[in-house]
Parts: C-alpha cells; sequence; structure tokens
C-alpha cells in the first residue's frame, strides 16, 4: 500500500477531468493497459479470457501483464501511469485494489476494474458484475465516477477496514485457501480464531468528542460490503463520511451471533452494535490491535482514519448514481 498525498481531504471538483476523459477515451478506439494479478482467486484462470474478451469489444491493449508478485503489480502500475496510458485496467481482489490505488488518487488516470478475487467488495459497493463479461461490459459501455476512498495513518485504501478479530482472521487465512474455497476459507479460519481470542478496549475520538467501549470487532467501511458481505448499507463511497461499527462486549458469542446475521443478510443488532460517523477519527485500543484494509493486515492501532474525496476516476455500470 502506497503513500497517501497531502490534501486529500479536500473536495475536489472532478467534473473537468471527467469530461476530458470521456472525449479522450471515447474518440476513435479505446485504449488501455491491462494488469492482472494471477495470485487472486480468479486472476490465473481468467486473464487470457479477459484479454480476448476486451480486444473482441473493440478495446486496443496497448500494453497487457499477468503477474505474480504483488510487489511487482504495484510497481508496473506505476510504471505504465508514467508512461502516459489514461486508462489502466487491474484485475484481481481488494487487496489488489488498494495496493495501487495511491497511483489512480487525484489523477486523470481512469481506473477500471476486473473483480477476481475472493470476496470483491469494491465491486459489489459500486454495483459491478462479478461475472468477467458483465465487468467488461462496464469499462466497454459504462460511465466514469469520482468516488471517495478512505485514508488510514496517511495511506489509502478503497473499501474498508476492520480491528480485531476480522483483522486475525484475514492475517490469517492462507491464499491458497483462500483460492481454493472462496470466502468459505474465511469463515474456517474465523471458527478457528474465534475459540482463542480475547476482547480489548478500544478509544475513539471524533473531534473533541472521545468514547470508549470494550470489543471483538471493529469495521470501518467507505463502502457497503466487507469480506462480501453487506456489513455497512449506510455506508457510501462518495457522501465524504465513513462508518464505524463496533460490536460492543468482551463474549465472543455476541461476534458470533452478529457474523450469523450477516451472513444471511440481516442487519446487526443494535443493542449489540455502536454506530459512528465522521469523515475523520482516531481509534486507540490497549492492547495494541492488528489492522487490515479490504483483506490486508498493513498496521496496528493507533490510527487516524478519514475520508479522500472524490479521489478516483473509475468506470462504473450506468446505474450507480454517482452524487
Amino acid at each position: 500500500m502506497s503513500a497517501a498525498r497531502s490534501g486529500s481531504h479536500q473536495i475536489f471538483d472532478r467534473s473537468l477531468q471527467k469530461a476530458a476523459l470521456e472525449e479522450e477515451i471515447g474518440r476513435g478506439p479505446r485504449h488501455a493497459a491491462l494488469v492482472v494479478n494471477t495470485r487472486s482467486r480468479r486472476g490465473a484462470a481468467s486473464y487470457s479470457e479477459a484479454t480476448a474478451l476486451l480486444t473482441g469489444s473493440g478495446v486496443i491493449l496497448d500494453a497487457h501483464f499477468a503477474v505474480t508478485d504483488p510487489a511487482r503489480l504495484i510497481e508496473l502500475v506505476g510504471e505504465i501511469i508514467r508512461q502516459g496510458h489514461k486508462f489502466v485496467i487491474v484485475g484481481g481482489g481488494d487487496g489488489t485494489i488498494s495496493s495501487v490505488v495511491d497511483h489512480f488518487a487525484y489523477t486523470d488516470v481512469l481506473f477500471g476494474l476486473l473483480p477476481l478475487g475472493t470476496a470483491n467488495s469494491f465491486a459489489r459497493t459500486l454495483g459491478i458484475p462479478l461475472e468477467l463479461r458483465g465487468a467488461i461490459d462496464v469499462l466497454v459501455n459504462g460511465k466514469i465516477a469520482d468516488v471517495d476512498i478512505g485514508e488510514i495513518n496517511g495511506y489509502f485504501f478503497a473499501n474498508g477496514s476492520s480491528i480485531g478479530l476480522p483483522a486475525r482472521v484475514g492475517r490469517a487465512t492462507p491464499p491458497s485457501l483462500k483460492r481454493w474455497l472462496g470466502r468459505v476459507a474465511y469463515a474456517l479460519v474465523g471458527a478457528k480464531e474465534f475459540i482463542r481470542y480475547r476482547s480489548f478496549h478500544c478509544i475513539v475520538t471524533i473531534d473533541d468528542r472521545q468514547c470508549s467501549f470494550d470489543t471483538l470487532d471493529i469495521r470501518i467501511a467507505s463502502g457497503s460490503y466487507q469480506g462480501g458481505i453487506l456489513v455497512a448499507p449506510e455506508a457510501k463511497p462518495d457522501n465524504g463520511e465513513l462508518v464505524v461499527y463496533i460490536l460492543k462486549g468482551r463474549s465472543p458469542w455476541i461476534v458470533a451471533k452478529e457474523w450469523a446475521r450477516l451472513a444471511f443478510g440481516l442487519p446487526l443488532q443494535p443493542s449489540d452494535c455502536e454506530v459512528l460517523t465522521a469523515p475523520r477519527l482516531l481509534i486507540d485500543a490497549l492492547p495494541k490491535q492488528d489492522i487490515a484494509v479490504d483483506g490486508e493486515v498493513i498496521t496496528q492501532t493507533p490510527v487516524q482514519l478519514s475520508v479522500a474525496r472524490n479521489a478516483l476516476l473509475l468506470m462504473v455500470p450506468h446505474a450507480y448514481e454517482d452524487l
């Protein structure tokens, strides 16, 4: 994950950049560069098909790469953008997306998303089809939107972050298990971690207001989905707010109950959950806790979180409401 640029809390008017991009990519054949993380769950199997479908839809791929090393993928996306490509398509999961968003944030480069991961929460939030042909149709026939992303300790993330048990599960789930079992892998590892995990004390500061809770699970959302499950229906990637869900209490059975509700598409119980909204906040924990960003553990508490307004220009379905 790359460091965020300064000044990202401001609201940027992206209308002129969107109009210029729409004119540029709509003029004659559409040109793009494609980078696919072949270590993502469906990346290796989908690379050749994605290349064929894009070219068959009239997209001229000036460059296309299948990448197995996540560090090389981050470098490669940066190189492609520095070479002057204006439309860059990235195939992978939520972790892949968050690892490259800094290269796109507050630029006039259009981000195209092929959801090829395990959970694909960012794509779900934006309404991008998870099926390859549908996602490519969005890249060819969709529209350009400017959306918010999050910042955590000066680093951008695309969709959501978690503290506590979800972060522990993210760290403990092997990539190979995710590729074979998909979201079921998280459930299996979660059951194991659930038995031995202990609660912690969190302190949340919003402006001059401070509150504290005993908890095992904190979710910070800029998008509606986490782990492929609808966790935060109130969270929208264009309203300038982060939504924080804190499951209150020390009993792991509260977490088990609420995770079961989420798995069945039911909302969290208000009596078990504290919901906070803010454009920026500080979270600390005793003892220190791991923090996962879009499924990948990247740091520990304390953390400063905030919204990066209108940071990304990306292709979305026409049904997406760009506020």
